[in-house]
C-alpha cells in the first residue's frame, strides 16, 4: 500500500462556501491526506501565559485576518469556527487539518512594532518582513505554536511557511521597494542589518563593519539605473561561472550569506526543539522557493535533514511570472531604453529557468514545466534520499488540469516523495484538484 505524503493548500473560505463536506469529498477522491488552510494559525484562541516573553499582541494578527484579510483574501470564517469540529469532520473523510504558520510576514505587527523589522543597509526597516533574530518575534511566535499545541488536539503537523530573511517578500513585491540591478540584489542586497543579527554576527566572529561597507558599495552600484550600468551587469554576469568570479572577489560576503541561512536554520531548529517537546510524533516541516534560488533569502536545502522532518519546495512555476516580473517592471520604468527581452535573457539565464520573452508572457505562462523536473530533483540531491522532498505545484489559475498532469508528471520523475497542490491564490478550478488525484494514481502514487 502506497503512503505518500498529499496534500493541498486550500483556501477555506472557498471550500465553506461550497460546503465542506463537497469540499473534503473531492480531496479525499483525489487521494489527499492533508489540508493547509491559510490563516489557520489564527483560529484558536489565545492563552496570554505562553506570550509573557514578547511584546507582540497575539490578537493583531487575529484581528487584522478576521477583519482585513490578507494578499489572499478574507479568513472571516475559518477564524470564527471551532478548530475541533472542523478537524472532526475532516477525519471523517481520511484528511488532516495541519497547521500552518509564518514566522516573518506580517504587515500589521510590523507596522504596531517597527523594531521587528528587517534592516536594509542603509537603515531604512521593511514594511513587510520580520526578523527571526529578533528576540521578540521568536518568543512571539514560538508562545503562538506552543499555545495551540498545548491546547488543541489532533494536530499532526505544523508547516513553518517562509522562514527566511530578506527586506519584502519577492511573492509580493510591494510598491515602495526601489528597483537594484540584477544580479548584485540576489548576491547581496537582501540582508538584515537589525541590532540582532549585527550581534549575533559579530558573536559569531564575523567582521561586520568590513562586510556592510563591501555591500554597501554593491548596493550602490546596484542602484545606479543607468542603461550602461544595466549592461555592464548582464554581460558580465552571464552564469554560474561568472557569478563563482563574484564570490571570489567578495569573500567576506559569503561568510555574510552562511550566517544568513544559519540566522533561518536557528529559528528553524528552536522551532523544532518546540514542537518535539510538547509531542515528538508531530511532524515538522518547512516551506522552501526553489533551490535555484532559496539561498538568496537564507533558505538551505542541505540543512534541512538535520532541523526538519519534511521540506516543501515551493516552485510556483506556472504563476513565477506574475510574482517576479515586478521587480524587473521597475528596472525598465527606470531605465526605458532596456527592452523586456534583455531584462528577461538576463533572469532566465541567472536563475537557470526558461520562458517567454516579454513580460506579458511570463505573466500568462510562467516558467516551462521542465523546471519541476528540475527543481525537485537539485533538492533531492541537496537533501539525499533520506529526507522527504515534497512537491508544492501550482493549482491556481492560470493553471489548467492539464498543466496539473504535467507537473505531477515532471515532479515524480524528479523524485519526489509527496506532492501538495496550491490554491491558495484562490479561484482555482475545481477540475485541478480531479487532475492531481487522477494522475497521481495513474503513476501508482496513490491507490
Amino acid at each position: 500500500m502506497t503512503n505518500k505524503y498529499v496534500g493541498v493548500w486550500g483556501v477555506f473560505e472557498e471550500d465553506y462556501a461550497e460546503g465542506l463536506e463537497k469540499a473534503f469529498q473531492r480531496y479525499k477522491e483525489a487521494g489527499i491526506k492533508h489540508v493547509m488552510y491559510g490563516g489557520i494559525a489564527h483560529t484558536f484562541d489565545v492563552h496570554e501565559e505562553f506570550y509573557r516573553d514578547t511584546k507582540i499582541d497575539p490578537w493583531i494578527q487575529i484581528n487584522y485576518e478576521k477583519n482585513v484579510g490578507d494578499a489572499f483574501g478574507t479568513k472571516f470564517n475559518l477564524i470564527t469556527s471551532e478548530f475541533n469540529d472542523l478537524n472532526a469532520l475532516a477525519g471523517e473523510y481520511g484528511l488532516s487539518l495541519d497547521f500552518d504558520i509564518t514566522p516573518g510576514v506580517s504587515d500589521p505587527i510590523v507596522e504596531a512594532y517597527p523594531d521587528t523589522a528587517v534592516v536594509d543597509i542603509e537603515g531604512k526597516t521593511s514594511k513587510h518582513w520580520m526578523c527571526p533574530s529578533n528576540q521578540d518575534v521568536r518568543a512571539y511566535f514560538y508562545g503562538r505554536t506552543e499555545d495551540i499545541l498545548r491546547n488543541y488536539k489532533g494536530i499532526r503537523e505544523v508547516e513553518l511557511d517562509v522562514v527566511s530573511i530578506d527586506f519584502y517578500d519577492p511573492q509580493v513585491v510591494p510598491d515602495w521597494v526601489l528597483p537594484e540591478l540584477y544580479p548584485l540584489r540576489q548576491l547581496a542586497i537582501g540582508n538584515c542589518f537589525c541590532d540582532h543579527c549585527v550581534k549575533k554576527a559579530k558573536d559569531a566572529g564575523l567582521q561586520v563593519d568590513k562586510i556592510k561597507a563591501e555591500i554597501a558599495e554593491i548596493y550602490k552600484t546596484a542602484t545606479t539605473l543607468t542603461y550602461e550600468n544595466f549592461k555592464d551587469q548582464a554581460e558580465a554576469y552571464r552564469g554560474a561561472f561568472d557569478v563563482m568570479r563574484f564570490v571570489i572577489k567578495h569573500p567576506e560576503l559569503m561568510q555574510w550569506l552562511k550566517f544568513r541561512g544559519e540566522a533561518v536554520d536557528d529559528f528553524v531548529i528552536g522551532m523544532n526543539k518546540l514542537v518535539k517537546s510538547v509531542d515528538p510524533s508531530i511532524l515538522i516541516s518547512s516551506d522552501l522557493v526553489s533551490p535555484s534560488f532559496s539561498w538568496t533569502l537564507g533558505q538551505m536545502y542541505h540543512t534541512q535533514p538535520a532541523i526538519t522532518d519534511l521540506t516543501k519546495l515551493m516552485l510556483y512555476h506556472k504563476r513565477i511570472g506574475s510574482f517576479e516580473v515586478k521587480p524587473l517592471k521597475r528596472i525598465q520604468q527606470a531605465i526605458p531604453e532596456i527592452k523586456e527581452s534583455e531584462l528577461l535573457d538576463q533572469y532566465f539565464r541567472l536563475k537557470a529557468f526558461d520562458g517567454p520573452d516579454s513580460f506579458q508572457g511570463f505573466v500568462d505562462e510562467g516558467v516551462s514545466v521542465e523546471n519541476v523536473y528540475y527543481e525537485v530533483k537539485k533538492a533531492k540531491m541537496e537533501v539525499g534520499q533520506h529526507h522527504k522532498i515534497i512537491a508544492g505545484l501550482v493549482g491556481d489559475p492560470p493553471a489548467t488540469p492539464d498543466d496539473v498532469r504535467e507537473a505531477v508528471v515532471m515532479a515524480h520523475k524528479g523524485g519526489a516523495d509527496g506532492y501538495m497542490l496550491h490554491l491558495w491564490y484562490g479561484n482555482a478550478p475545481k477540475e485541478n484538484v480531479v487532475a492531481f488525484g487522477e494522475q497521481l494514481r495513474a503513476l501508482g502514487e496513490i491507490e
